[in-house]
């Protein structure tokens, strides 16, 4: 949405790459200012929810991005990776975030 998918072709791909799922772009080159205008009809009571809204509102397009397995499987491990890496600097599984700020004021 925000004009990146007409824009940015690889970027929709990394993101189809990333979440391994196909992605659809919306018709619509203005989604976000139809978001609003949906939840503005649910408001309005036009419509009773929003799904109801984009059930009549919104459109997929004809563009969509379909990830490919092997950059899929790459991404899969460089966020194990990073999740290894939170879980030892971000969840105290290691002491070397400590120590290196008890040493930063003898730098």
């Amino acid at each position: 949405c925000g004009g990146l998918p007409e824009r940015n072709a690889l970027l929709m791909q990394i993101y189809s790459d990333v979440l391994a799922r196909e992605i659809t772009v919306a018709a619509s080159t203005q989604a976000p200012a139809l978001g609003s205008a949906m939840f503005g009809a649910v408001a309005g009571r036009a419509y009773g929810s929003i799904a109801e809204a984009s059930r009549h509102m919104a459109r997929a397009g004809t563009r969509s991005y379909r990830p490919r397995a092997e950059a899929a499987a790459v991404y899969d491990r460089l966020y194990a990776e990073y999740r290894r890496l939170h879980d030892l600097f971000g969840r105290g599984g290691d002491e070397v975030m400590r120590n290196l700020n008890r040493l930063r004021p003898q730098a």
